[in-house]
């Protein structure tokens, strides 16, 4: 039996002056606004990403996080802006009792008991997103903040309209959003989901007055305008009201971790993943083969970034620790030696036994390169579920973001008269104490996905980011991979299958054809196949940008088609 394929894509996009991408339109909309205003690729991410937590409200939001990674052709540097959460004040690493009657989450660790890590007022850790971006802008940026969140606001005082996509994440949390007032009061429409619109147009809109007010305090104050005064004061008491635990000195208190990250090299290329072990480890392994030589459609390739990725995130979950506050072999896990020796380790005629053993990266952690921290206030600073943006421009500037709430609307906590749902990111600790990746106060959880920027003789010449929890590393990665490996333009790379695995079962698309499926399945592989489509995206949902060499032309492309988006000038 022969059946057909769902083929959904994207028309990739060029520029020479700019390229934008979102996992919205409005995102790469005003992210092109700020390109024609005078503004470069910083003030297009800025403002693509604030536009996407309007737009986006169940992905991403002032109350979220991000990792974002970028090259300044001013500076001829990378710098990683990690602005993750930090566990509150008040934080313990055993509040959370773990559930044993629940199987391991998808991110490697127990559930907690009534689920209180995963949503509810005790959920959130302090945001970093405003913080985080403002930090970016006044270190990078050329136009002012105000401007550059003007698309962000005026869709907020626009509202929302409800769309097919969004309804999907409302139905999907039903129950739990309707336990929640604030949020109910928001979404739900006398207790029942919205209406999205029909062929004839209308449809109900989110009323984001409080957001639109939250935003232009913003564009006012810089992150001032969101860490203290009176949202700050509206955050932390709410926060007292549910019964959780971010205060107003938290808030306060809270840095990103701004590094001159070490680059990474693959074939002829440096590279950074916004201070991501696994996707370094994974990429180090897969420079010791030569990938061309097996073809992109190969079993040799399916197997051998199977098990890539199965190192990589085996030797994380097992490793890794803020270093800040652990004493973790995170620069070990990223080590080029480390990652040949896990590369020696495999096999083109088997699997590694699963579940994937992890090795031991301490012996390499002394001989490793560190990266710089870089002060956390820029002096200018004050002037100032997941998404993905990527922007570059004619000037050399390249940089990838990912922007995340954790699950969908988060915690579900919405804090009234902001417009700001909190983050759930207590969930991406370890609630068992003993645990590396334990919580504690000030501490940033592990963050196992990448932000990748690379270069090429000293030039920008890739940047991809996505969304979709871990599918987000193996997106990322084969989106890389097939630009650089096998010249393909980003739209091609972006809709080429996957595969992904953790360390156990290897998940496949079923684009992929069935002798190199079974072909795995015979090196040992558990296989499991799977198939994207709007309520599901299998292997997430990837942007990415490339420079052309020699005539600087800048390309873009997004997947999947019915959730993302590129524009180019």
């Amino acid at each position: 039996m022969i059946e057909s394929s769902m083929l959904a894509s994207r028309t990739e996009v060029a520029g020479t002056r700019a390229v934008v991408t979102g996992g919205d339109p409005a995102e790469a909309a005003a992210g092109i606004a700020m390109i024609e205003a005078g503004g470069n690729a910083i003030d297009a991410l800025v403002a693509a990403a604030f536009t996407g937590f309007v737009v986006e409200p169940a992905q991403c939001g002032l109350g979220g996080y991000g990792h974002l990674a970028l090259f300044s052709a001013r500076d001829n540097a990378f710098v990683t802006i990690d602005h993750y959460v930090r566990a509150p004040s008040a934080a313990r690493p055993d509040m959370f009792p773990v559930d044993p009657a629940k199987p391991m989450k998808y991110y490697g660790f127990p559930h907690t008991q009534a689920m209180r890590a995963e949503q509810g007022w005790l959920a959130p850790a302090v945001p970093g997103a405003v913080s985080g971006l403002c930090a970016a802008h006044a270190m990078f940026g050329r136009l002012p903040l105000a401007q550059v969140l003007e698309p962000a606001i005026a869709a907020a005082e626009a509202g929302l309209p409800v769309s097919w996509q969004l309804l999907l994440v409302i139905a999907e949390r039903f129950e739990a959003i309707s336990a929640m007032p604030a949020l109910a009061s928001w979404l739900l429409r006398d207790g029942a989901p919205p209406t999205p619109p029909g062929q004839q147009g209308g449809g109900d809109r989110l009323d984001c007055t409080d957001l639109a007010r939250t935003l232009r305090r913003i564009a006012a104050e810089g992150a001032r305008g969101f860490y203290e005064g009176p949202v700050a004061a509206a955050i932390a008491a709410a926060c007292r009201a549910g019964g959780g635990m971010i205060s107003e000195a938290d808030l306060a208190a809270y840095r990103p971790r701004i590094l001159h990250e070490t680059p990474g090299g693959y074939r002829c290329m440096n590279y950074i993943t916004g201070y991501d072990q696994v996707g370094s480890e994974a990429l180090n392994i897969l420079s010791a083969f030569d990938l061309p030589q097996f073809g992109r459609d190969s079993l040799q390739f399916r197997h051998l970034v199977a098990e890539a990725l199965a190192c990589g995130f085996v030797d994380s979950m097992t490793h890794y620790g803020d270093p800040d506050f652990e004493a973790a072999p995170v620069q070990g896990l990223a080590s080029p030696a480390f990652g040949a020796a896990r590369a020696a380790g495999l096999s083109l005629d088997r699997a590694l036994a699963r579940p994937v053993a992890p090795a031991d990266p301490w012996p390499f952690e002394e001989s490793a390169a560190r990266p710089a921290r870089i002060a956390t206030e820029p002096g200018s600073a004050r002037f100032s579920g997941t998404s993905q943006m990527a922007a570059a421009d004619n000037e050399g500037n390249m940089a990838a973001l990912i922007t995340s709430l954790t699950s969908g609307f988060g915690s579900l906590a919405l804090v009234p008269g902001t417009g700001i749902v909190l983050n759930n990111a207590m969930q991406n600790f370890d609630p068992r104490p003993e645990a590396m990746n334990c919580i504690r106060p000030g501490k940033m959880p592990i963050f196992a996905v990448p932000a990748l920027v690379a270069t090429r003789d000293g030039a920008a010449c890739f940047a991809g980011c996505g969304s979709g929890g871990y599918r987000i590393t193996s997106g990322v990665l084969h989106a890389f991979l097939h630009t650089q490996d096998f010249g393909l333009g980003p739209q091609a790379a972006i809709d080429a299958p996957r595969v992904h695995c953790q360390g156990k079962a290897t998940f496949v698309d079923a684009r992929i054809s069935r002798a190199v499926r079974d072909g795995l399945a015979a090196l040992g592989h558990e296989v499991v196949v799977q198939a994207d489509s709007p309520g599901l995206n299998a292997f997430g949902r990837v942007n990415a940008i490339t420079r052309d060499r020699p005539d600087g032309v800048l390309r873009g492309g997004s997947g999947p088609a019915w959730a993302s988006a590129a524009a180019a000038l």
